[in-house]
């Protein structure tokens, strides 16, 4: 199941909080109080309790974390002192001890940093400055050493920078714009180079970028045309193609691809609803059935639990979370009930490896929601103690 957690946590997320490989600490970046909380999980429970020395000092407003491959090491985006801070973990208590060197520098007001499968490059989109920092990945230490050839310019505000499957080619979408960009990762160099056709064509104001499982299409969502934007990838010829553009509903936010790569899920922020189509061999998206499927008011972050049976949508305007059923032949969608509550403005959930718990990052309330998961129904029950107090997460 490791692989399944690592493409929802890595390549969709970073997000505001992640779970450590193990499902034995939980971590989530605190934006106003410039720190990143530590939790340990219950074995028996799964509730969670802080780490001691938690929360552990970061740079100005850490917007997102992330876990490196062999779950050793922790990574903190900061937004305001231009930098990512890095981490070792203690595997028995989950405190954390900054790495030699730490923090990095990098552009302005960067994003998150994303890895390679094999954890050799480092990727971050500068957001204030149109470019990309890239960072050799020591293997043992972690530690990351600027490209000798500084950050890569590129289009106007680059949002999150994806890898695909091979971790040969990195992709981000710019937002305000029409653009996505791809480029061919050179590990030997720590840079990056354009691929033919990039930057491609795109509706009004692309987000997010994801990448296909399979390594076939990549998908950006079009705030302002309400569309999503396919792509034909090739890595063996760093090439980005568009093959199209299909209706979503309104103020597309993120899009999930199921890990088979036959469907993909797009939440509507404005439209209160999650929509689902079915991926053709050329790329073509087809409705599934029942899609879209009402959410609650302001959907972000749609997520799978471990085995992609079920998806998890945080409401952040109606203060909760809608549970769906994935039909495995057609990919249709089926509502497991009233939306779940949450705290206060919910920004991100996410599902353990064992499938067994969720845990929930509340932005206005400034903690975390912890959830079991029904192992048949996919239903989510609160944990015992929870909301558990993480910080102000995120001014609102």
């Amino acid at each position: 199941m490791t692989p399944l957690l690592e493409y929802v946590a890595e390549r969709l997320g970073p997000r505001l909080l992640v779970i450590a490989p193990g499902d034995r600490f939980v971590y989530v970046a605190n934006w106003a109080s410039n720190d990143i909380s530590a939790f340990k999980v219950d074995s028996e429970t799964h509730a969670l309790r802080p780490v001691p020395g938690s929360p552990f000092p970061a740079g100005t407003h850490p917007r997102a974390v992330t876990i490196g491959r062999t779950g050793r090491r922790l990574y903190a985006s900061n937004w305001d002192s231009a930098s990512i801070s890095a981490w070792a973990i203690d595997p028995a208590s989950g405190r954390l001890e900054e790495l030699p060197g730490s923090p990095y520098p990098t552009g302005t007001n960067p994003r998150n940093i994303r890895f390679d499968p094999g954890h050799r490059t480092g990727l971050v989109a500068n957001a204030g400055d149109g470019s990309v920092s890239v960072f050799a990945v020591d293997e043992e230490s972690g530690a990351l050493r600027p490209s000798s050839e500084g950050p890569v310019p590129c289009a106007p505000r680059p949002r999150s920078i994806m890898v695909d499957p091979s971790g040969r080619l990195a992709l981000t979408a710019h937002e305000q714009t029409r653009l996505v960009s791809a480029w061919r990762i050179d590990h030997d160099r720590s840079t990056l180079v354009p691929c033919d056709g990039s930057p491609a064509p795109a509706g009004k104001d692309p987000r997010f970028v994801t990448v296909d499982p399979r390594g076939r299409f990549a998908y950006a969502p079009n705030q302002r045309s309400n569309d999503l934007s396919v792509y034909r990838l090739t890595p063996e010829g760093f090439r980005i193609e568009p093959v199209g553009r299909v209706r979503t509903g309104r103020r597309p936010f993120q899009v999930l691809a199921h890990p088979s790569g036959d469907f993909v899920y797009v939440a509507n922020q404005k439209s209160g609803s999650l929509s689902g189509f079915r991926v053709s061999e050329a790329g073509r998206l087809d409705p599934v059935p029942r899609s879209p499927a009402p959410t609650g008011k302001h959907p972000v972050w749609p997520t799978f639990d471990s085995e992609a049976r079920f998806v998890y949508v945080a409401n952040r305007n109606s203060d909760d979370v809608s549970c769906f059923r994935i039909d495995p032949e057609t990919g249709g969608l089926g509502s497991l009930g009233p939306g779940v509550e949450a705290g206060s403005r919910p920004r991100a959930i996410i599902v353990s490896s064992s499938g067994r718990f969720a845990y929930l990052a509340n932005a206005r309330s400034g903690d975390l929601s912890g959830y079991s998961v029904d192992p048949e129904s996919g239903a989510l029950r609160e944990l015992p103690g929870s909301p558990y107090r993480a910080g102000v997460i995120r001014r609102s």
